[in-house]
């Protein structure tokens, strides 16, 4: 019980300490236009395609300088005849279609390295087809890229329908506005830790020198992982993009399974992240498994409820208050009542999924992949199993 005392005091002071980094938040003053390639991976994205490409004509940033490149990843629905009837009508659209994957590469990354490899931009920004950039998101993004800046990450945050969001649907909102303000908060600090391919730009030259390296065939990680390598071995500065003009709406999970799935999915990249990371990792999710063993204890003995009620309220009132800040730095609201409610789910969600992404494998975009333990155990000279088909 004193274990876990310790680790929600830990947990709490890590936040307050973040907090600083949200504190730090800073606008882009570079003026320079650079010419832009914006790359959209599609694999069965029929019925969200155009939308979004439609979205990313619209984009006021000088046209001249403004590539969209949509890279059909070997879908089985009309996804790439969307494409083509848009190309038509505009030519910035380019379709690059894969028929294959190599072994070595999971799909979704075999398709942004198929797009960099045809992009004349020097500057690459990725999303998704199920994302709606607003007109300002280019123009937002490259007053970032100081002559320093070789990576700048924004926000994606959940776009949920007006006046009839779900409790669920608010609670995952919740869940990945709280990812953002840590992405936002250690990017700040200078040491970025997570980032979201909906919503991310990087050098042409940065990509072409690093790659995914090892981590090219894990179905995830075409965004923070391939972050890691950027912080860790270069000497490009990564900033954080706030503003509300930056920021990339997607799709939330349409129902329970979807996000079990995305969570699982999430989960299994663990394992590649560097040490310090890998430790704030375990140290939280040990915490969660914590309360939840706890919560079970506590039908048998009253002393084991008021430690875990202390242990749960100091790790709540860490993560209120740095959601707090967070709220003024996005510009938006964090409610009391859904942030209680969602604090009383997270460590059992996240105990369950932090354990099911190292065991279990999980479907995504029609596939099934390997959980994370078996695909580190197969790895070989550093490949590893990009899926099971």
């Amino acid at each position: 019980m004193t274990i876990g005392l310790i680790l929600a005091c830990t947990y709490a002071a890590g936040l307050l300490f973040a907090r600083r980094g949200l504190d730090r938040t800073a606008s882009g003053t570079n003026a320079d236009r650079h010419s832009v390639t914006i790359i959209v991976a599609a694999r069965n994205e029929e019925k969200n395609i155009a939308t979004c490409l439609q979205h990313l004509l619209a984009q006021d940033y000088p046209q001249e300088l403004l590539e969209i490149i949509a890279v059909d990843d070997r879908s089985t629905d009309g996804t790439a005849a969307a494409i083509l009837k848009l190309q038509k009508e505009q030519s910035q659209v380019k379709l690059i279609q894969i028929r294959d994957c190599p072994a070595n590469i999971s799909g979704k990354k075999n398709a942004i390295d198929k797009g960099i490899a045809g992009a004349q931009g020097s500057i690459i920004m990725t999303t998704d087809a199920d994302c709606r950039p607003g007109r300002r998101w280019v123009a937002k993004i490259v007053t970032y890229f100081d002559p320093a800046v070789g990576m700048v990450a924004g926000y994606n945050p959940y776009q949920l329908p007006q006046g009839r969001a779900s409790f669920f649907q608010r609670v995952l909102h919740l869940d990945y506005f709280a990812m953002a303000c840590v992405a936002a908060a250690t990017a700040n600090l200078g040491y970025p830790v997570s980032c979201s391919g909906g919503n991310l730009a990087y050098r042409r030259k940065v990509y072409e020198t690093l790659g995914f390296g090892s981590a090219a065939g894990l179905a995830s990680g075409d965004d923070d992982l391939f972050l890691q390598r950027v912080r860790e071995e270069t000497n490009w500065e990564i900033r954080f993009a706030s503003e509300q003009e930056s920021c990339v709406p997607t799709q939330p999970p349409q129902n329970f399974r979807e996000f079990v799935q995305q969570r699982i999915r999430y989960a299994s990249k663990g394992l590649y992240y560097s040490a310090p990371v890998r430790a704030a990792l375990l140290a939280t999710y040990f915490l969660n498994l914590f309360l939840v063993a706890g919560f079970v204890a506590a039908f048998a003995s009253p002393l084991a409820l008021a430690t875990i009620a202390a242990a749960f309220g100091l790790k709540a009132l860490g993560e209120f208050i740095f959601l707090r800040k967070g709220a003024t730095v996005f510009a938006t609201e964090v409610s009391s009542k859904l942030f209680l409610a969602s604090a009383a789910l997270h460590p059992f969600y996240i105990t369950a999924a932090g354990l099911a992404g190292q065991l279990v494998s999980f479907n995504w975009k029609g596939r099934s992949h390997r959980s994370g333990v078996v695909k580190l155990l197969r790895g070989t000279d550093g490949l590893l199993e990009a899926q099971v088909e």
